[in-house]
This record gives structure tokens, sequence and C-alpha cells, in this order.
């Protein structure tokens, strides 16, 4: 037979009527009555007929699919890339039968099509006869394979886009965001449809603006000028009337096209030349994200791909349906990016709300607790100091022991004062911001420098340690506290070494310091109860690493022990998140009793003290324990003296029922004379009770001096 003319395909098919054209023509090609072609899926290892012509087979419903390591020979063909000659399969060891055991053949040729080294298909040729097709038949059909290899490809070459963009899109969420997949999307549109040039601008309808300058075009292809491209996009411009006017289309020919070709005014910007001139396209698609929106007006729109060619270019079935698909993988990648930013989003806020949850419940733990240790610890020492009063005289042993007790008050007093001291400065236990923990390590290492010079300090924290999310001043403490019992644990060693490690945790967001030294090491008894209030090795309250924990976890972070063993030091953990009314007045009532004193207190053991003090005046002394019970009092009794605790409420620490109460004072015009006393108080408080003119004092209970009380007592009441 004599070499045929080359065959013409039509590539503005679909695929599937592009593979029976391809079959058609080389069965006429080499005078075959009929034969089959198959697809080769090389990641999967299968071969599937996808066009069969010849004679109808009674009961065929389904195309056989063959694996390429089966023992066929379109497998054979596949593996070694070469054609098959079979004069007859009833003689080939190679010969694959089919499922009933019957062949409508006897005489076999497969061809693989093959581009850029990779087998995409094969062409099956077959005949009723033995020995129908010779070298001729073969060199012919391998002619027609290499003929139709390239538009095969660039067809098939869609699927695969279309495949690995979906791979893309099931890893979001992922590190990199949205921008990565849409980078994807676009290379392969380029890649799988030939194009020159594709855009990709995302769009919120929420605030009806793109995202352009703010977040970068997602540009494939080459541009000839990419500059103007990162600029705002203007009414007029080609993305607003696509996207606002919801108006897509495929375009042949641009330059028959107004709304791509006609003058644009932007504001503040000097005149430049349309896309489609300045890129010289011919032809372009324009979609919406997602595709179907043009035809759903309800169906919220995410932004606008382009696909650009520089020369005329008509757009097939495949290609339509290949962009419809890119565009709507487009849409879901932006989507699933937006709602995976509001996920995270709501997952932060939600994160802060437990925060700021577990910052009330700290302040009111920590304010009540400093609360009752000032009440506790006041009670004590005027007790002793009354004891002293009514023992003067008693042996040593007596004085000794209550010197003791009067000590340990004291302690308790510093306590309290600690755990109150950022309220009464900023009216908060906590006040978050953004920390500098790099410069906070170096504040705190540069005087223990001075302070220990045995130690050799080693500083391993990154200059790009990013700012953390805490309260400065608190977090300063919790260092203080960290790295002086290292100093501590490490003295009277010769070889003593402080090291301090910082560093960002991508994954958590947090800042993580290590603060290691090289003392003795932590006992293991002492290990399991390390930071619960009150454990120490050194004498002390043993409060820092108990309320150091306690103040990481409400913030979001933690103080932890990483490691210890005998003679081989300790190590602490660090981790901080990084950024980001006036009572009615009670006039006096003519029914009202007379008394002496009202001490009004919430801690029944402070009123008993207090009222132990006043006894030996022979004074007439009632108590209350809330600011309902002491009103009630004030509106039954005429008080010549109230002794008023400031906060009446232990859980509540921004209560203040004492100045409510001495406000009500002032406004029933009573000569009632008011002395204010507080274990607990914020820097206002006093000023504010000091407006009034019948306060006589305002006494805290750390420093509460009865010697001074009572003066004060029997000065108003005159006993």
């Amino acid at each position: 037979m004599t070499t045929g003319p080359l065959i013409r395909i039509d590539t503005n098919q679909t695929l599937d009527t592009m593979l029976h054209q391809v079959l058609n023509q080389a069965l006429v090609a080499i005078g075959a009555e009929a034969g089959s072609l198959m697809l080769v899926a090389n990641r999967r290892g299968i071969l599937q007929i996808k066009a069969r012509l010849g004679k109808p087979r009674p009961g065929r419903k389904t195309e056989p699919i063959y694996r390429t390591n089966a023992g066929s020979i379109a497998a054979w063909a596949v593996n070694n890339k070469q054609s098959y000659l079979c004069p007859d399969v009833e003689l080939d060891p190679y010969f694959e039968r089919p499922r009933d055991g019957n062949s409508n053949f006897r005489s076999l040729l497969s061809v693989p099509v093959i581009h850029a080294g990779k087998v995409l298909a094969v062409i099956n040729a077959d005949a009723e006869i033995a020995n129908f097709f010779t070298e001729t038949h073969r060199l012919e059909l391998e002619r027609v394979a290499r003929h139709v290899a390239l538009p095969l490809a660039e067809r098939i070459s869609i699927l695969d886009a279309l495949a690995e963009v979906g791979v893309e899109l099931s890893r979001l969420p992922g590190e990199g965001g949205v921008s990565p997949v849409l980078n994807k999307i676009a290379q392969l549109a380029v890649k799988s449809l030939g194009a020159d040039v594709v855009t990709l601008y995302m769009y919120s309808q929420e605030r009806g603006e793109f995202s352009v300058p703010e977040t970068p075009l997602t540009i494939a292809g080459q541009l000839r000028d990419p500059r103007p491209m990162q600029r705002k996009v203007y009414p007029g411009d080609v993305p607003w009337i696509v996207v606002k006017e919801r108006r897509p289309g495929f375009y042949p020919t641009v330059q028959t096209m107004d709304f791509l070709t006609r003058e644009v005014e932007r504001p503040n910007e000097p005149p430049r030349r349309r896309f489609i001139e300045r890129e010289g396209i011919q032809s372009m698609a324009a979609l919406l994200l997602p595709f179907r929106a043009a035809e759903m007006p309800k169906e919220e729109v995410v932004g606008a791909m382009f696909v650009n060619y520089r020369t005329q270019h008509d757009f097939n079935i495949d290609e339509v349906s290949a962009m419809a698909t890119f565009a709507d993988y487009a849409a879901v990648a932006i989507l699933n990016a937006r709602r995976e930013e509001q996920r995270r989003d709501e997952q932060i806020r939600m994160e802060e709300q437990r925060r700021i949850e577990q910052i009330k419940m700290a302040e009111t733990i920590s304010a009540n607790f400093a609360h009752r240790m000032g009440n506790l610890a006041g009670a004590s020492r005027l007790a002793v100091q009354v004891l002293k009063h009514k023992l003067a005289g008693a042996d040593d042993v007596i004085i000794r022991q209550l010197d003791l007790v009067e000590r340990k008050s004291d302690v308790l007093f510093e306590l309290a004062e600690r755990l109150v001291r950022p309220i009464r400065k900023t009216g908060s236990v906590f006040e978050l911001g953004p920390v500098d923990i790099r410069r906070l390590i170096e504040s705190e290492l540069a005087p223990l420098a001075r302070v220990a010079p045995q130690v050799a300090i080693v500083s391993e924290v990154p200059e790009s340690l990013p700012r953390a999310w805490s309260v400065d001043f608190q977090i300063r403490e919790v260092f203080h506290d960290v790295l002086n019992n290292a100093i501590e644990a490490m003295q009277g060693l010769a070889d003593a070494r402080l090291t301090v490690r910082a560093c960002l945790n991508a994954k958590t967001h947090k800042v993580e310091v290590e603060i290691s030294d090289s003392g003795p090491g932590i006992a293991p008894e002492i290990v399991e109860k390390l930071f619960s209030l009150g454990t120490t090795t050194k004498g002390s309250l043993g409060i820092g690493l108990w309320w150091g924990q306690t103040f990481m976890r409400a913030t979001g972070g933690d103080l932890t022990l990483k490691h210890t063993f005998p003679g081989g030091g300790a190590t602490f953990a660090i981790e901080v998140p990084c950024l980001e009314a006036t009572d009615p007045a009670g006039g006096a009532s003519p029914g009202r009793t007379e008394a002496d004193v009202l001490l009004v207190d919430d801690d029944p053991d402070w009123l008993l003290t207090l009222g132990d003090t006043l006894q030996t005046g022979a004074y007439v002394v009632h108590t209350a324990q809330s600011y309902e019970q002491a009103l009630t009092a004030l509106a039954n009794t005429h008080y010549r003296l109230a002794v008023l605790d400031l906060r009446l409420k232990d859980p509540d620490t921004n209560n203040r029922d004492g100045l409510r109460l001495l406000a009500h004072l002032d406004a029933a015009h009573d000569d009632t004379r008011v002395i204010m006393v507080t274990g607990y108080a914020m820097d206002g408080d006093e000023p504010t009770a000091r407006q009034s003119s019948r306060l006589v004092d305002y006494m805290r209970k750390q420093t509460f001096d009865p010697i001074r009380f009572i003066e004060h007592v029997q000065r108003i009441v005159g006993k």
C-alpha cells in the first residue's frame, strides 16, 4: 500500500468525538475494517477503550479495563513503546482473550501514541483473517500515531491538569493560604489550554472590592508589562465589568468587543493603554468565579478568571468545560480559604473570650485571696498587739512567741500586697498588651551578670523573635523569679552555668523560652508539688512558681518544669502567646435608737478582733457583715462612729460598698463620723473617700495601728 495523505483532526470537538475521528481515519489509512483506541492512565497503570469501530458485538455493555503490567498485546506496546504486529491471535502468547472466550478477529496491529516520551494511547486495528497486516500497515499506522500525538496530548493534558488541581484543593486548608492553589490553577490552565496569560482576580462581594493591590494578582504566563496589573481595579476596567455586570464570555476576536477596547477614566492615575493592547491579546475567555454565577443571580461572586491568547483562538467544547472547571476550582479554593479564615477568627475570638473569662476568674481569685489574707493577717496582728498590752511584763517566751506571730502576720501582709499591687496600679491584675520578650530577657539577665559574676550566662534569643501578648509587669516577675531561682540553685558551684533559649513555635503561635541551670536538680518529692502554693526549698513564702504558673495559664501561656535530675540541673519552660450610684438618702427617723460604734466588715474574725479591742471602753458596739445589713442598722440606729470596710463582697473585685455607705451617710446629713478600713484598694479609692468631710481616717489593714484607732474612738465617742 502507498502512504496516505495526512489526516485532519477537528480539535474544536469534544475529546470523545476527537478520539473517534482519530480511530476512524487511522483505520481508513491502512484499510482495516475494525479497531479500537485505548487511553493510557499511567499513574493508575491501566488502559481503557475509549473509541471502537467495526462490526457490532451482541451483549457488549461495557468496555474492559486492562492493566499495563498484565500480559496483553496492548500492555506490551505500552511498556516497550513499540508497535506489535500479531499475524494470528490464536497462536500469540500475549493475546488476552475476551471474557466469553470468543474472538471476532484473527490478526491484530497495536501501535502506541507517544508524546514527549510518554505513551498516551494505543491504536488497535484488527481483521477477521490471519496474516492480514503487513510491515507496510505498521509503518503507516505509526505515521498516523505520530501525527495525532500532539493534539491528543494537548487535550489529555486538560484532564491531567484538572486532576492535579483537585489534589491541590484536597490539601486546603494548609500552610501558605489560598495563593499557592490559585497559582497552581493558573499555571496548569496555561499549560493545558495552551494560553499565553492567565489571570485570577479575587473579589469581595460584601465589600464590593477587588483584592488588588492589597493582595497580589495571580498571574501565570509571560506578561510584557506586569506593573499595571497590580493596580486598583476601577469602574470600566474589564474585571469590574465582568464581575459587576456578571458578564462572562468567550471572545475569539477581542477587537470587536467595545468594553475591552474603550478608554477608562482612573482618578489620580495617568492614562494607560488597555490590557489587550499592551499585551497583544487576540482572543480572551472571561469567567466568573464560580462559573455558574452568570446564570444564578443570587450566587456569590468571589472573583474572575481571564484566559488570554496572543493568536486567534477558537474555544472548543472541552476547553470551555475545562475553563469552567478551573474557575469553579478557583472559587472553591477562595471560599474554603475564607471559611478557614473565619473559622480561625472565630477560634481566636473564642480563645480570647475564654482567656478573658480566665483572667476575670484569676483576678477574682487573686483579689479575694489577698483580701482574705489581709483580713487574717490584720486580725492576727491586732490580736497580738492586744495580748502584748494585756500581758505586759510577761516572761520572755510568751513575748518571743507573740513577736513570731506578729512577724508571720507581716509575711501574710506582704503576700497580699504582692497580689493586689498591680490591681492598685492598673485597676486590674491583667492588662494585656504587646511584650518584647527578647528585651525583657536582656533586661533581667543584665543585673544577674553583675550580682553573680561566677555564673556563666548563655543567651540564645534570636533578634527575630516576635512580640508576645501578655502583661508586662506580671510576666517580668515570672521571668525574674525563675531566673533568680536558677542563680540561687547554683550558689557555691565552680562551674555554674545559666542558659536561656527562646524560639517561636509556628504551630502553637507561642514564644517558647527555656531556662536551664547546672545546679543540683530538684528532688523527686519536691517535683510532684513544685507548683503548689507554699512549696519551697529555701525558706521563702513558696508563692513564686505557683503564682507564675497561675498567671501564665490564665493568659494563654504556661510555666512548667521541662526536666530535672540529680546533679543535672533543672530546665523550666515558659510559653507566651504571640501577638494579637447613689443610694436613696435615709434621713434620721424619730424612733431611732442611739449607739456608739457600728463595725461593718464581711470578715467575722476581723469584726471579733475589733470588738475585743473596744471592750475596755464599755462602748455600745453593733456589727454588720454586708451593705444591706449596714443600711438596716443605719436606718434603725444613730451611731457616733461607723468603721467601714471598703469592699464587702469578696468575689467581686469591683465592689466598693464601703464608699456607697459613706455616700449614704453624706446624703442623710447625719453627724456620724467614719473610719474607712481596707485590706484591698485601688489608687483612686482613698481620694474618693477623703472627699467626705465626715471621714476621720483611712486605715489599711496591713498597717493597722490599734492605739491610733482607739484614740479616734475615744475622741469621737467620748468614753
